[in-house]
């Protein structure tokens, strides 16, 4: 459960870096306030922050908070504010100055490091700050100060491996460790809720002692703290890049995972079409040796996550990294699938059938239509809506976009299809130009749900002009329940805009510099 506590942490304080995210405690008083307010603030960024509470007290003194709290309010109201009090007094520690930080405040904290060696000692100082996706957001800084309970360990080289916790409740604390080493993780085993700054010598120290000398936790969040550094240009691409090289021997689905989701947007959103070919050729030399440890076939007794880290390999190889050997037999096993779906593995199926629709002809596309007449079940049903969205060929998606608004296809079913086909990069302006002209059908098979699906959707765009055309759409066509899902959407179409200005020459420069080699540092 830790690994996915560490993923769901990071995917919550993606959300939370928006400019148009809200706090935990939020007042709501219609039902499309309330409807808006389901997200992964709302129940994500809580559990977060309490995980972190928990880590911070001991978790028998966290519980023994809990069961005071119970017995003194038992079958009485009670607030946020006393249950904060209750765990002050048990555990002696200021959580009621803490907890209202992060619970009245929104974003995540960004806690930077900066370390100096004098003799046999290490001066630390840590500074806070607002973490914005915004660049100038979050270089102008801003007023936000947390009290962030911060656990560190020093690298191999420390003479103690003993973790050291500081509480962070000004802009900036120095303090000094007994002994020096190259790195210092800030956020140890990725119990806390903030961002982590380092500098490029550490992160890539730090990803070079990966595998021997971080947790599995600090592994998933060491790469989603250097991207999000990246996007703000504290740190350039070519960080993130040595972090996936130094993790390219861990076999976990937690850790890998986020990675070759990374990959693919970078793939998708910051290489040029002149460097296309020399980035897939890299992701396959970091990748291929993976998949040739996991085998394609699964072995007995293997675990689930096995299974899911084969699919997205599946992902990653055969759609990010365009290797021919892989797409041969993504379309060999959609064909098995199509004949016999439970002769192969749903989660590699799933995968496979992506990467033979992006490269699939009519004759494909046809056959898959002809099995989503008579699918039995509802993840037939899925996997084959899906894969109709996912065909590289613009007359295929224009068929699907038809189709989707047709008799054929159930209602609640409509609305994913035709997102799904905008967040397709070879379907995109097709899907969106079909989603304006269709709007008056779109609405009365989706409701109130229409305007927020297709706005979320347009999240994938990457061009100011697309965006312009989105904010023009949705003031002339007003939907309140779908408000803070178009301001998000505008706001990732920004940041990808700037992060492609910003690291795009920078990619470059490091495709050039690394072509025929993934090992180097």
């Amino acid at each position: 459960m830790q690994l996915q506590d560490a993923n769901f942490n990071a995917e919550s304080m993606d959300a939370d870096s928006l400019i148009n995210t809200h706090p935990i405690h939020q007042q709501a008083d219609t039902p499309e306030q309330i409807l808006e307010l389901a997200d992964d603030i709302t129940y994500g960024k809580t559990a977060a922050v309490l995980r972190m509470l928990e880590s911070y007290l001991g978790p028998k003194t966290f519980q023994a908070g809990v069961n005071a709290y119970l017995a003194k309010h038992a079958y009485a109201n009670a607030t946020a504010a006393d249950f904060w009090t209750a765990q002050t007094q048990v555990s002696k520690k200021p959580v009621d100055k803490l907890m209202p930080t992060f619970i009245e405040q929104p974003g995540p904290p960004l806690v930077s490091v900066k370390t100096s060696c004098s003799g046999n000692s290490e001066k630390v100082t840590l500074k806070q700050q607002r973490y914005f996706f915004d660049r100038a957001k979050f270089d102008a800084g801003s007023s936000e100060r947390w009290q962030i309970p911060v656990c560190m360990k020093q690298g191999p080289s420390a003479a103690s491996a003993a973790e050291h916790c500081e509480l962070l409740n000004q802009e900036q604390l120095t303090f000094t460790l007994p002994s020096c080493s190259t790195w210092i993780n800030i956020n140890a085993d990725a119990k806390g809720y903030y961002r982590s700054g380092y500098d490029s010598d550490a992160v890539r120290s730090m990803a070079r002692d990966a595998e021997s000398s971080l947790s599995p936790a600090e592994r998933i969040m060491l790469p989603f703290d250097v991207s999000a550094s990246v996007r703000v240009g504290r740190e350039k691409i070519g960080d993130y890049l040595a972090v996936v090289e130094g993790l390219q021997t861990d076999r976990s689905q937690a850790v890998l995972g986020p990675l070759m989701n990374q990959l693919e947007y970078i793939g998708r959103y910051l290489v040029s079409d002149a460097d296309r070919e020399s980035y897939r050729s890299w992701v396959r030399q970091v990748l291929a040796p993976v998949a040739a440890d996991i085998g394609w076939q699964a072995k007995p007794g293997e675990s689930a996550d096995r299974e899911g880290l084969r699919a997205e390999l599946m992902d990653a190889l055969g759609y990010t990294a365009r290797d021919p050997e892989v797409e041969a037999l993504a379309r060999k096993l959609t064909n098995q699938a199509l004949d016999d779906p439970s002769s192969v593995n749903h989660e590699l199926a799933f995968a496979a059938f992506r990467v033979a629709a992006n490269g699939g002809d009519e004759v494909f596309y046809n056959k898959i239509q002809d099995r989503l007449k008579t699918a039995k079940t509802p993840e037939a049903v899925f996997v084959y809506q899906r894969s109709l969205a996912q065909f590289g060929d613009p007359a295929l998606l224009e068929k699907t976009l038809e189709f989707a608004i047709s008799p054929e296809v159930r209602s609640q079913d409509s609305l994913s299809m035709i997102s799904r086909v905008m967040q397709n990069p070879d379907g995109q302006k097709l899907a969106w130009d079909f989603a304006r002209s269709h709007w008056e059908k779109l609405q009365s098979v989706g409701g109130a749900f229409a305007g927020a699906a297709i706005a979320g959707a347009a999240g994938t765009f990457c061009d100011v002009g697309m965006r312009d055309q989105v904010q023009e759409f949705f003031a002339a066509h007003h939907e309140p329940a779908s408000e803070r899902t178009l301001k998000q959407s505008v706001e990732r179409i920004n940041y990808c805009v700037d992060l492609k200005a910003q690291q795009g020459s920078q990619l470059a420069d490091w495709l050039r510099q690394h072509s025929g080699s993934a090992g180097g540092h």
